[in-house]
């Protein structure tokens, strides 16, 4: 955007022509991916670029919460879920987690990948109407992750109900959420782990997919925490 106007490059320009099918006069909403959104009208539509006027600027609403997702490494189709609808459920960071039972390998080309996990946080947040973009960081260890003295919460079968998990985080705005591979993670994770304060949480009484408890466990913190 630029002295109240706005320019779209040819990805973004395909999908508002092609995707939405929209043209030179149609109202749509922009946003920056820094927070902020915007209605603006379409000025025109040629040769792979859009432009038009920005104007007024729209609500774009943010949990209090800065909540870092960190999920165990799962292979591409259940992390391009995860990340869609962890965006639309309001997570902040999202942060792989190479654990003892993780199976799949993230780092080989990362930088390949990392293109195409970004595309998909972007849309999911238009599609929500969300204006800031979380964040995909690189694949990290578990050890590396948890630091004493930071709100760290791991979704565990025999953990707390969320709503006495939320009570142990009040006054806390960065929290880390960790949610294992299939199998879980060891004893000697789950023990490190306590070592260092972290809350258990518990999702139900079934047993969960990984990006359907990634889901669960964000929404039943965030809807608490605010």
């Amino acid at each position: 955007m630029r002295n109240g106007e706005f320019f779209a490059g040819p990805d973004e320009a395909s999908h508002i022509a092609r995707a939405a099918r929209a043209r030179a006069g149609d109202e749509i909403e922009i946003f920056d991916g820094k927070g902020n959104r915007y209605r603006a009208v379409i000025k025109t539509v040629a040769g792979g670029r859009v432009s038009g006027s920005v104007g007024e600027k729209l609500p774009s609403p943010e949990y209090k919460t800065k909540l870092t997702l960190c999920f165990a490494v799962v292979a591409r189709p259940a992390l391009e879920s995860i990340l869609e609808h962890c965006t639309e459920a309001g997570a902040d960071v999202f942060q792989p987690v190479l654990a003892s039972r993780v199976q799949f390998d993230l780092f080989s080309g990362w930088d390949r990948r990392a293109g195409r996990l970004a595309q998909i946080v972007t849309a999911a947040a238009k599609q929500c109407g969300r204006g800031a973009l979380p964040a995909v960081r690189k694949p990290a260890k578990l050890d590396d992750l948890l630091t004493a003295g930071e709100g760290a919460v791991f979704a565990s079968a025999d953990g707390l109900a969320p709503g006495e998990a939320a009570k142990g985080l009040e006054g806390k705005t960065d929290i880390k959420l960790f949610v294992g591979p299939e199998g879980g993670f060891t004893k000697g994770e789950l023990e490190f782990a306590r070592s260092k304060g972290a809350v258990f949480m518990r999702l139900g009484l079934y047993t969960l997919r990984a990006e359907t408890a990634c889901l669960a466990a964000v929404s039943a913190l965030l809807t608490r925490l605010g």
